[in-house]
């Protein structure tokens, strides 16, 4: 599944589990539209500006979330995923860095880090997130599968 589809698979779980009005505490965590002030999207929004390849209005976004909740793992995966997008590496390797400090297991950033590191000719980097991968979701997750991929053998 590539990362549009994994998006939407994401977004679709969201919102069935909001609308069985069984909401974890990691839902709460990914901002629903209640949950932020009225002049910030949710975090659905931001996905489809991501998916529509609009990565800096996304980045600005996900910018004004992270004032409300600086620790989001999530948010920091999708500021560090639209930050690779438009070229900038620095800032995506720190974002991914912060989301994996607040979540280790996080398996997105995980990914999409590897991705980074190939990108910015680091394979061994890359090879490492994979091996990480592994142990938290197994050679049969998505994210694992998906990096793995692109790992030059």
């Amino acid at each position: 599944m590539n990362s549009k589809g994994r998006t939407r698979h994401f977004v679709a779980s969201l919102a069935m589990t909001l609308a069985l009005g069984t909401v974890s505490s990691a839902a709460l965590a990914m901002g629903s539209g209640s949950s932020w002030g009225s002049d910030t999207p949710d975090l659905s929004t931001i996905v489809e500006m991501i998916d529509a390849g609009k990565y800096d209005t996304a980045i600005e976004s996900l910018e004004e979330m992270l004032k409300e909740d600086p620790k989001d793992a999530n948010v920091l995966n999708y500021l560090a995923y639209s930050q690779r997008k438009s070229g900038d590496f620095e800032s995506a390797a720190q974002n991914y860095e912060r989301a994996l400090m607040i979540d280790p297991e996080h398996k997105g950033a995980l990914e999409y880090q590897g991705e980074l590191f190939l990108q910015t000719g680091k394979p061994d980097m890359a090879r490492e997130n994979l091996a990480r991968l592994e142990k938290v979701c197994g050679m049969d997750c998505e994210e694992y599968k998906e990096l793995a991929a692109k790992i030059p053998q």
